[in-house]
């Protein structure tokens, strides 16, 4: 936010200049993260951010995807393409904040855990053991240091993403009363109905379908101060009809989601598309994925009967097909 500086001397006047151009050319942007207000746990000392990653935009690198089940990268071209699995079905990557490994969603025999990867694909482990991974993939914290997931009962939960992997920890706020009814002071658990993102400056975006009031809630729940703020509703006679799927933050923390719109009572569907600042969707859009410098975005739309990568610009223009594939995601080049 633009300030005023006294008019002192001279010099003063000169430093005050310098270091205000030095910020302008690294790039410093002016989001904020929530203030903390409780005491902190696991999860919130690695929702605080450094200032770089949580303000500066970083370097494009490679971009995941999903094709026949695997998880596959390639450069941002669309060109060097690499399997990275090859056992049972791999889903929803997502790069680390460092650029060093990916989180993905491993199903196999029933089962649904969350495991890591290096970048190239080695070092495989499984973060997760239960079997009963109800999200659509993990979240990384700001840090790297913990994965965010929905747990068999639907409920936000989060994990260390470094060996020993530890003990699970599930995130809550103060109800206030379920409904209106109860005490007021019951801490409940963050429901989550399958997608959920972590952004760079600590709130924790989720879709909430556990609300008494409306059909589904978008929520943006603040880890240091352990808020669940509305932001948008779906259903109840007031707000039209909506699916929300694909969560995703840009570099910036501006957040974004894929959106089919059913029309005020529920019964017109429209095709889906992708709700991000300044961007341009098209019919079909879906799983956007900004890419770090914030100059591209890439997604997934269908194609002769395929699915397939596009990247656009940021504002939804000069769009070019990558790869057969969906569920992109965009590596901070390490």
């Amino acid at each position: 936010m633009p300030h005023r500086t006294p008019r002192r001397t001279l010099t003063t006047a000169l430093v005050a200049l310098t270091t205000g151009l030095a910020a302008l050319l690294a790039g410093v942007g002016t989001g904020a993260g929530a203030a903390g207000a409780s005491a902190p746990t696991a999860a919130s000392a690695d929702a605080r951010p450094a200032t770089a990653h949580a303000r500066r935009a970083g370097l494009d690198g490679r971009i995941a995807f999903v094709r026949g089940g695997q998880v596959f990268s390639m450069d941002r071209w669309g060109g060097d393409v690499r399997q990275l699995t090859t056992s049972g079905t791999n889903t929803h990557p997502q790069w680390s904040p460092d650029g060093q490994r990916i989180a993905y969603l491993h199903e196999a025999g029933g089962r649904r855990d969350i495991w890591v990867m290096s970048s190239g694909g080695g070092r495989q482990r499984a973060v997760t053991t239960t079997g009963d991974v109800s999200s659509e993939g993990a979240s990384w914290a700001p840090g790297g240091k913990r994965l965010a997931f929905a747990d068999g009962q639907g409920q936000l939960m989060t994990v260390a993403s470094q060996p020993p992997f530890g003990v699970q920890q599930a995130l809550g706020y103060p109800t206030g009363g379920f409904c209106d009814v109860g005490d007021t002071g019951v801490r409940g658990p963050v429901p989550v109905d399958r997608y959920l993102s972590w952004s760079p400056d600590g709130r924790i975006a989720v879709v909430n379908h556990g609300d008494c009031y409306f059909d589904d809630r978008l929520d943006h729940y603040v880890v240091d101060t352990q808020e669940l703020r509305q932001y948008d509703a779906s259903g109840a006679d007031c707000c039209g009809y909506h699916l929300w799927s694909d969560l995703f933050w840009g570099p910036g923390s501006e957040f974004g989601y894929t959106l089919e719109d059913f029309g005020p009572y529920g019964d017109e569907p429209q095709p889906t598309r992708i709700v991000y600042p300044g961007f341009r969707s098209l019919d079909g859009d879906t799983g956007g994925a900004p890419s770090p410098s914030g100059h591209f975005l890439a997604l997934s739309t269908t194609r002769d009967g395929q699915s397939v990568v596009v990247r656009a610009r940021a504002d939804g223009f000069g769009r070019t097909v990558l790869a057969v594939g969906a569920q992109p995601d965009w590596q901070q080049r390490p």
